[in-house]
């Protein structure tokens, strides 16, 4: 039960260096598997997370995912035994008294879910030919090689039925390239199948979950400043950037630190869907990038394709980064430019 996962980790709170509780649902620490950053002793990319009504644990250091209970047992044995033993109680109190600490069981083997699209025969982008579209495609956009990896051709689209039954039949069989979501712990919450042609359906979306579809958090630094992006390309080209997808963008900076995230939005002053949403954030206090005037890109990949280097990129973004009055002096100036 979660209340009893929260408790331990209260328990277990004075063994985690630098410790805190960054919301209900988060907490942050230096990982005790790895002993976190060597070169930033103040660094805590340790966290524990809620996740399907239990607390599990991602380091964003070593790339360990692991149970709350092996954490404790990591910790302390029998603090670990004791966390078990009650778990154990409240779901078969009734036979709680023949069960002895020690006792816990095995679980149920399941797929990698980091595999499971390679399990249904989608091919990730860097294993594909060079003369392939899909590669021709992410050569054309400048997508940096390392993100390749986790990007993936379909051939056929139904395939992707199997990650959620609801889906069954309503997928067309073409090829896509398809971009993974994915949670703190790398577990898929949905996928984006992009068209390669001049599909007039350019995007058609699977959810695994009921999670925000939100692309890069199984990347993320929450120690660092977070970029948040309209699009999952526009972030590969970010230091520590999620996109929000096709997700309500409220609902996804809703679960960060507003003090720590700075939201990316097209330079398109004259979408007024989009100036809205921009319009409801600046009025919630978030930080957010305006382009500047001499700015002639609509988003941040066509300013790559035309050349922008990233660490010029990381620059504007800095540079052009508002909140409270000079957010609004400045969002007034980029509305000019209708």
């Amino acid at each position: 039960m979660l209340w009893i996962d929260h408790k331990y980790v209260g328990l277990a709170s004075n063994r985690l260096p630098k410790f805190k509780r960054k919301s209900d649902k988060l907490y942050s620490f230096r990982c005790v598997f790895c002993g976190d950053s060597q070169k930033d002793k103040n660094k805590t990319r340790g966290y524990l997370y809620v996740h399907k009504d239990r607390i599990s644990y991602k380091c964003h250091n070593c790339n360990l995912s692991t149970s709350l209970y092996k954490l404790l047992n990591h910790l302390d044995s029998s603090l670990g035994n004791a966390y078990k033993l009650e778990q154990f109680s409240n779901n078969h109190s009734t036979f709680a008294h023949k069960v002895p600490a020690i006792l816990e069981k095995k679980p149920k083997i399941e797929p990698s879910e980091s595999n499971i699209l390679i399990d249904l025969g989608l091919i990730p982008a860097h294993q594909l030919p060079e003369n392939h579209r899909i590669v021709n495609y992410l050569q054309s956009r400048k997508i940096p090689r390392s993100r390749w990896v986790d990007l993936y051709y379909a051939r056929d689209m139904r395939v992707l039925e199997k990650l959620n039954k609801s889906y069954q039949n309503r997928l067309i069989s073409e090829e896509r390239m398809v971009i993974p979501f994915r949670d703190m712990a790398g577990n898929i919450t949905g996928v984006t199948g992009r068209a390669m042609g001049n599909n007039k359906l350019r995007y058609v979306t699977v959810r695994v979950t009921d999670d925000a579809m939100i692309y890069g958090l199984n990347l993320l630094d929450l120690s660092q400043t977070i970029y948040v992006t309209e699009g999952p390309i526009d972030s590969m080209f970010v230091d520590n950037a999620i996109a929000a997808g096709g997700s309500d963008f409220k609902r996804v900076v809703a679960q960060f630190d507003r003090n720590k995230i700075i939201l990316v939005f097209d330079n398109q002053p004259r979408n007024k869907q989009l100036v809205d949403i921009m319009n409801q954030m600046i009025t919630q206090n978030y930080k957010l990038v305006i382009w500047p005037s001499n700015w002639r890109y609509k988003d941040i990949n066509e300013a790559i394709i035309d050349g922008i280097t990233s660490s010029a990129l990381m620059q504007t973004l800095h540079t052009h980064s508002h909140q409270h009055l000079t957010l609004k002096l400045a969002m007034r100036e980029w509305n000019k430019c209708q």
